[in-house]
């Protein structure tokens, strides 16, 4: 059986450049050299990007998805790893667990990153890919969707989010529970904008962002939910063009919950047909909601979509 490894780039693939600057420098087959005593034997290199995460658009982890969902369509591929960078790969995982995650109980899907780039002293990016490869081919890897395996430990993609800039331990995961996956799909769409309320702004946000396209929307707010009433004629006239608007907390933990009343309170934005994005924040609020208007983009189907996932 197969284990294909794709390359990304990121820090785990860095080396410091001619400038003083971090950039990737290493191919996906030179990153699995770094591996000691490792086990090469029916393991596929391909090199599906190779830069920053930073600069990871939809488009591009729609496509990292992607290939992982054709890759575990294929009976000879035991499983799958992912090199990424850290800044954006708990979104790429978790995009990817929405694409792909269902098929995983034949076949596991292993992203692993690393924190110092492979030319400083004790790079984590070695240990990080054996222990992601080692993974991968055991049966603990299967039927949890994509994992996060950095630093020692296993991260399942719903919870999973870095804390620490700078920290070698600084994927953490809160608020788990059970819940519900939804079935394989390709369908993703792109324009999903994610506004965030302050004090202050006022609904032209709103209306910038579906004037440029955005067909759904993101707002992060506070507490269980609240944004700032000015924004409320703007969502408004959003979901009356048909466009699905979610709302998500700043906060590290919990749920948002349609409790207050009054202009922009969590349970005024439920009456005027907002949709609960649960406990996901807002980077992974907006691929989710990218996902479910993949399935259906009308208004209703997504918050069923929601709903169903919890």
């Amino acid at each position: 059986m197969k284990v294909q490894l794709l390359a990304t780039g990121g820090t785990i693939a860095s080396k410091v450049q001619a400038d003083g600057g971090v950039a990737v420098a290493l191919t996906g087959r030179q990153l699995l050299e770094t591996v000691p005593d490792v086990d090469a034997d029916g393991i596929e290199v391909f090199d599906v990007v190779h830069g920053p995460s930073w600069n990871f658009d939809a488009p591009t982890m729609t496509s990292i998805a992607r290939r992982v969902h054709d890759a575990l369509g294929h009976h000879d591929v035991a499983g799958v790893v992912v090199t990424h960078g850290t800044d954006t790969v708990e979104e790429t995982l978790w995009l990817t667990d929405l694409v792909a995650g269902a098929l995983t109980d034949r076949a596991a899907v292993v992203f692993t990153a690393a924190m110092r780039n492979s030319a400083q002293d004790d790079p984590d990016g070695p240990a990080n890919l054996r222990d992601a490869l080692a993974l991968v081919r055991s049966d603990d890897g299967r039927g949890r969707g994509a994992l996060l395996c950095v630093n020692g430990e296993v991260h399942e993609a719903r919870w999973v989010t870095k804390t620490d800039s700078q920290s070698l331990d600084t994927f953490k995961s809160f608020g788990q529970r059970p819940w519900t996956r939804p079935p394989a799909t390709t369908g993703v769409e792109p324009n999903v904008s994610i506004i965030r309320s302050y004090g202050g702004i006022d609904d032209s946000a709103v209306d910038w962002h579906v004037a440029r396209g955005a067909r759904g929307l993101v707002i992060e707010g506070g507490g269980a939910g609240n944004i700032a009433g000015n924004l409320v004629p703007g969502i408004e006239r959003a979901i009356a063009a048909g466009i699905p608007v979610v709302v998500v907390t700043r906060c590290l933990t919990g749920a948002v919950a349609p409790v207050y009343g009054g202009p922009g309170g969590g349970h005024t934005l439920a009456s005027i047909g907002v949709i609960g994005g649960s406990d996901l924040n807002a980077g992974k609020a907006r691929l989710a909601l990218a996902v479910a208007m993949g399935v259906d983009p009308s208004v209703d189907a997504v918050r069923a979509w929601f709903k169903e996932i919890g």
